[in-house]
Formats: structure tokens, sequence, C-alpha cells
């Protein structure tokens, strides 16, 4: 319950923080249409009843309801890095804005980072959703000293909100997230603006990583004795 509240407040603030009027105007008429019946889409809406049968997402339990029709194509990449004897586990998500051409260009709205310490591992329980479009909606969960829960929602005009266990992060300041998590259940985290660029090899979005002065400051400053 509280995490859905947590979600509720995410989306009156974007909803808040000053859209152009035209934009606001078209998010407007989709809010209304998702409430008007005759508009909805229930064939999508049929399927995403089939689905969550077999549903396991998390933190929040995934239900379906009804949307009119859109057409966004989302995506998760899951990817890890070293730098010397430190591992790092991230995922990131966003549209893949070439889907209506089939084609692969992903636009990265959000990266979200563990440092693993001497652990090789992956985010694997994490999971993008389309059906607010244009609102992108992402949750779930890693475990490492301690279980974080994750849930975010990005808004068209690249503002949104990340929360990782009970720490928010507003999206207009940095769009990759790195959490480091200590054995006393604490935690410490850095803000990015680097992200990874559309067309672009992701391997040099890891490498900008690799050389990132905050990101290795933060790392001797977790790794000292």
């Amino acid at each position: 319950m509280k995490n859905i509240i947590l979600v509720s407040i995410f989306l009156l603030t974007i909803a808040n923080k000053g859209f152009g009027q035209s934009i606001l105007d078209t998010l407007r008429t989709k809010a209304e249409n998702n409430q008007i019946p005759t508009k909805w889409n229930i064939d999508l809406f049929s399927k995403d009843i089939k689905w969550r049968e077999s549903d396991k997402s998390k933190p929040l339990k995934s239900l379906a309801f009804p949307v009119e029709k859109y057409d966004t194509y989302v995506f998760t990449q899951p990817f890890n890095f070293k730098i010397q004897n430190s591992n790092f586990a991230g995922i990131s998500t966003g549209e893949n804005i070439g889907g209506r051409e089939n084609k692969m260009i992903f636009r990265h709205d959000l990266c979200l980072i563990f440092f693993t310490k001497d652990t090789l591992t992956t985010i694997s329980k994490a999971d993008v959703i389309s059906r607010n479009s244009p609102y992108l909606t992402f949750q779930g969960t890693f475990k490492s000293t301690e279980q974080f829960d994750f849930v975010g929602v990005k808004s068209p005009d690249d503002k949104g909100f990340l929360m990782v266990s009970t720490k928010a992060f507003d999206l207009q300041f940095g769009q990759t997230v790195i959490i480091f998590p200590n054995e006393n259940g604490s935690f410490y985290y850095l803000q990015l603006t680097e992200k990874p660029i559309p067309n672009e090899d992701f391997s040099k979005f890891i490498d900008r990583l690799k050389s990132n002065e905050k990101l290795n400051t933060m790392l001797n400053y977790a790794t000292k004795k």
C-alpha cells in the first residue's frame, strides 16, 4: 500500500511540473479518454488480463487496466562492468523509438546501477511498463546487503522520479543513479547526467562511467578500510 501511495505522489508531482500548454492539453485529453469505455483498446485490455495471471512483478503487483490505443515500444537492457576489482550491476530502460519501423533505436530514459563489490551479477528482476504511455513506469528489486525495491516514473518532457528504498531521485538532475550498499543497512549514492546515447555502442557509455571522476571518488570512499 505504501508503494502505491508513493507512485501516486510521483504522478501528481510530475503533472504539476509545468508542461508546455500544448503538451498539457494532449496529456489531459489522453487522461480523459482513458476513462471512456468506448475509447478503450479492448483487445489489449483482454490480453493484459490473461497475461497478469503469470505476472510476478515486484514490488508493485501489476494488474490490468484499460487504456486507449497507443504506440510506445519499451525495453530493458541489463549490463555489468568492473572498475579494477570492483563490480557494478546495472539496468538501462526506456523507449525503442524505432519500434514503428521495426528498428532498434534505444532512447535510454533511466539507468540504475548497484555497486556489487567482488560479486559479478546482473539485475534480472526489473520491468518497464508502457501502459501509462506517454509516461514510462519502471520497477524491480535487487538483493544486495539488503533488499532494494525501486519504482520510477518518467514523463514525456524528460522529467520524472525514481524511488530506491525511501530515497527519491528527481530525474531532472540526472538519469543515471548509482547505489553503493553498506553492510550496516545504509547506502551511499550518486546521480549523474551521463547516460547512453541512441545508436551509440553501449560500451562507450560504460567507458565514460569508468572514467567518471565522481564515480571513482565515491568508489574510493566506499571501499576504504
